[in-house]
């Protein structure tokens, strides 16, 4: 028998567990963690933490994601017998979705975050990875990464969170081969600058523009070959989101609520942003000697 008290109880839970979902993103490692707890429980595993990219109207939003990752990859060379190094590689999920389709001699997946590698190596020995590996290292100071051992490295929605890009780009010139390629998808902001309030300092927000990033590739002599705006795919993803909430279903009505609550104001809260901002994907290598 459900008594009064038990449904005012019920209701707190809901509420906390909206707020454990949507309000704990206000440091990097508790948006993280959320990101990772929710779309664990919406999608029956761990999902990529990037955005969706567009390409059909019935794609589920795992598949907008591996989207985005196949739209990246397609712009390289073929990578396929390449060693390859993901830089911000979140909890590896898109680590081990290129090394089951794309066919790389080796790929490593570097995150600052410690519950992210965890979560990566747990997914690496379910999946029985044996050519992946996960390490904790600072995309800024790669002191596991050799100078010049890489073939490609895989930078996707992660270098917003670096204070010092140009140390960055540096290393990316550090670690790749003469003739290696990278690829890079940033959030950008505008010609006018926009600062980041919503989640304020503790998300750790650090934009470049389009002409800071060219400068930049100047001065550690990065070869661009290609300079891409995709705002409108990855928006044009986002709203595709009322699509997927009918197959959101839990087993707890408030679960389904919750999950629910926080897909919508996920998706809402990135899709007011990127009209703000420009979702952009650089292309190059480093020049041989």
């Amino acid at each position: 028998m459900v008594t009064f008290s038990d449904n005012n109880l019920s209701i707190m839970n809901l509420f906390k567990k909206i707020f454990k979902l949507s309000g704990t993103g206000f440091t990097k490692n508790q948006y993280y963690e959320s990101m990772n707890m929710a779309l664990k429980r919406l999608n029956n595993g761990y999902t990529m933490l990037h955005y969706p990219f567009f390409v059909s109207e019935s794609d589920s939003f795992v598949k907008a994601q591996s989207n985005l990752t196949d739209y990246c990859i397609s712009l390289l060379d073929p990578i396929e017998n390449k060693e390859v190094v993901e830089i911000g590689c979140g909890n590896g999920v898109q680590s081990l979705y290129i090394w089951q389709k794309f066919n790389p001699s080796k790929i490593t997946g570097i995150d600052l975050n410690m519950a992210n590698i965890e979560i990566a190596i747990s997914e690496k020995e379910r999946m029985n990875a044996e050519k992946v590996t996960f390490i904790v290292d600072d995309a800024q100071d790669m002191k596991n990464i050799p100078s010049s051992s890489v073939d490609v490295l895989l930078n996707i929605e992660s270098a917003f969170h670096y204070p010092d890009k140009t140390a960055f780009l540096k290393e990316v010139h550090r670690v790749l081969k003469p003739g290696g390629q990278f690829l890079i998808a940033d959030i950008l902001t505008k010609p006018r600058k926009v600062r980041m309030r919503l989640w304020g300092n503790s998300m750790s927000h650090h934009f470049w523009n389009h002409n800071q990033y060219h400068e930049e590739f100047k001065k550690t002599d990065l070869e661009i070959f290609r300079s891409e705006d995709i705002s409108e795919s990855i928006k044009k993803g986002w709203t595709m989101y009322k699509n997927w909430l009918p197959k959101i279903k839990r087993e707890s009505f408030l679960q389904n609520v919750a999950f629910r609550i926080f897909y919508v104001l996920n998706a809402r809260i990135n899709l007011y942003l990127l009209n703000k901002q420009q979702y952009h994907v650089f292309t190059g290598c480093k020049r041989a000697a």
